[in-house]
């Protein structure tokens, strides 16, 4: 069955996307793979916290350079998330470990206990929840980055007399539309992962003083909590990159002559 849907998914992404879909689809794949790698590497004994930031890193470049190239729009989203990223990592691992949040919440535990499956992996189960916080934020923050970067990238081409400061604004502007509809996401993506643990809380009698306080609900809330700074904080970062980059004098040179190169083959 998993090969069947597999199938359907690269179907309808060239049927839809084209060869652009297919990309889609490859780099997909990449990621999957750089994730499978980074969990071997943990299993293996590396710091699951550094093994995910710099995997986090390997999978933006490939989201954004694979599939879209190397421009203006995907360097600036690049980095954007980076930056972002360098900033939430050392307040992911101090929250992290000031609230003893586990990989593995007590509710699974028990369950595990149960059918006689021990959760002692010998690793850090506090490193492996920042892990999954890291991995949950990177694609929320990736793509309101490069949503941002080529709303103002499509504004600058149709306007270039704007200034770095009027591009920013309009970033900031388009940025707050693009923020409403990527918190209502991560908010619903958040409900469905955890409709399973709520029902587990249902099932044993939690009241609601003990669905807020447990590990289990701040784990979970904490990872959409991260989620939606990191899309938050990324937007002004992205905009003021892209607009240093669109206005800076090498680069508008740079698409000066692109446009003339258009033109003059429209023209013949």
């Amino acid at each position: 069955m998993t090969i069947v849907l597999a199938v359907i998914l690269m179907i309808l992404l060239y049927a839809v996307g084209g060869e652009r879909g297919i990309i889609t689809f490859v780099s997909l794949c990449f990621n999957i793979a750089v994730l499978a790698i980074s969990i071997t590497f943990m299993a293996w004994g590396f710091d699951p916290v550094i093994v995910t930031f710099f995997a986090s890193l390997l999978i933006c470049y490939i989201t954004l350079f694979y599939q879209n190239g190397k421009n203006s729009k995907t360097i600036a989203s690049f980095f954007s998330v980076a930056i972002v990223l360098i900033l939430l990592f050392a307040v992911t691992y101090t929250v992290g470990y000031e609230a003893h949040i586990r990989g593995i919440s007590g509710i699974l535990q028990r369950e595990s206990d149960v059918f006689g499956l021990s959760p002692d992996i010998n690793i850090d189960m506090s490193k492996i929840a920042i892990s999954m916080i890291i991995t949950g934020l990177i694609g929320a923050a990736t793509d309101t980055a490069i949503a941002t970067s080529s709303a103002i990238y499509e504004v600058f081409k149709n306007n270039r007399g704007l200034s770095k400061k009027e591009l920013f604004r309009s970033g900031m502007s388009i940025g707050g539309d693009i923020l409403g509809t990527t918190v209502n996401t991560l908010y619903f993506a958040f409900i469905g992962e955890s409709m399973m643990l709520f029902l587990l809380f249902r099932h044993y009698n939690y009241s609601f003083a003990q669905v807020i306080n447990s590990k289990e609900f701040f784990q979970e809330f904490l990872s959409i909590l991260f989620s939606c700074i990191s899309c938050i904080m990324v937007i002004p970062i992205a905009a003021a990159m892209i607009s240093y980059i669109l206005t800076s004098p090498k680069r508008l040179g740079k698409l000066l002559d692109e446009d003339e190169l258009l033109s003059d083959h429209k023209d013949s």
